[in-house]
């Protein structure tokens, strides 16, 4: 796995390359991501038949500076410096690859550079954002209550204060999102998806409840649903076999 970095919108982004197969896929994280996020597919995927590229948005990971800015549009700003990012890397067609906050990425770039998007794949995402799942943010919001594995790897990358801020920062955006604009994380994006898209989701996703990907579903023309019915919010980690066919299935299909 090769990390470089590359100047883009005037911010020094960093990116790992694994693999040199034909078919080109850019991997967007979720909140406070990092690389290893994604090793159930990294290491599996076919590395002869794919190339994938697996990026840190500005604030995120090695892209840093800048901190962390979560002001209105962010996932929008996110969206186009992934776009930005493979036009700097020369790379004309590619599909993409979202979980979580990163899906939501993924879904509004689909929408912004659909004649160059192949296939789209996004897991544990959402398009909106209510009431109630704002209650169950808050329910994180003290970092030091996560679960191990999750708490002290990011600790490790970011350092205690920065994974507390950014958080913090992340449920904050969140709030705004709700209530100055209406819930709505990236909704008006789905119709101006070209690309065919396979949404994938846990039926016990706590952080994400399935009715999100309902929701996508109804509203992307060329998408397929698939639910794991034990399945939480890491289904790529709690499933990686599964997982990982499913989605090798789709990219290799032809629609």
């Amino acid at each position: 796995m090769n990390s470089a970095k590359i100047k883009v919108n005037n911010v020094d982004i960093n990116y790992f390359k694994i693999g040199n197969g034909p078919q080109k896929l850019l991997i967007f994280p979720g909140a406070l991501g990092q690389v290893n996020d994604f090793t159930p597919l990294t290491k599996n995927l076919d590395q002869e038949k794919y190339t994938i590229y697996v990026w840190d948005p500005p604030g995120y990971g090695s892209s840093r500076p800048p901190n962390r800015d979560f002001s209105p549009g962010f996932l929008n700003r996110d969206a186009d410096c992934a776009i930005a990012l493979m036009e700097a890397l020369g790379i004309n067609r590619y599909s993409m690859l979202g979980w979580c906050n990163g899906g939501c990425t993924a879904l509004i770039a689909a929408s912004r550079a659909a004649d160059r998007v192949d296939k789209l794949v996004v897991w544990s995402c959402n398009a909106y954002v209510t009431g109630k799942d704002l209650e169950f943010y808050e329910t994180t919001r003290d970092v030091h209550s996560w679960p191990d594995q999750w708490r002290l790897p990011q600790f490790e990358m970011y350092g205690e204060r920065y994974v507390s801020e950014t958080w913090s920062g992340w449920i904050d955006a969140s709030r705004t999102i709700l209530e100055e604009g209406g819930g709505d994380v990236c909704m008006g994006a789905l119709a101006h998806i070209d690309a065919p898209t396979l949404i994938l989701h846990g039926a016990l996703d706590v952080l994400v409840a399935v009715e999100h990907a309902v929701y996508l579903h109804e509203n992307i023309k060329r998408s397929t649903l698939e639910i794991f019915p034990d399945g939480k919010h890491i289904i790529h980690f709690m499933f990686p076999e599964k997982f990982n066919s499913v989605v090798d299935k789709f990219l290799t299909c032809i629609q």
